[in-house]
């Protein structure tokens, strides 16, 4: 059974989901080590953002984000 407060909470998460999810469609991730942009979130939650790139097999934290030309 959900309480309200967490229901409230779920809201909450979903909105601020939805707001980052704007802000990146006005950029691309590039990886740091071949500068392909073909790169996809990896992992989340407890370890951490993680980023792999598709092309060079690159698999960490650090990824460059750029505006869209």
């Amino acid at each position: 059974m959900i309480v309200q407060e967490d229901a409230e909470d779920f809201n909450e998460l979903d909105r601020k989901i939805e707001e980052e999810a704007r802000k990146r469609t006005n950029s691309v991730l590039v990886c740091p080590q071949c500068n392909s942009t073909n790169v996809t979130y990896y992992m989340g939650l407890k370890t951490g953002v993680q980023y792999q790139c598709k092309e060079c097999d690159y698999v960490g934290a650090f990824i460059i984000e750029r505006d869209k030309e």
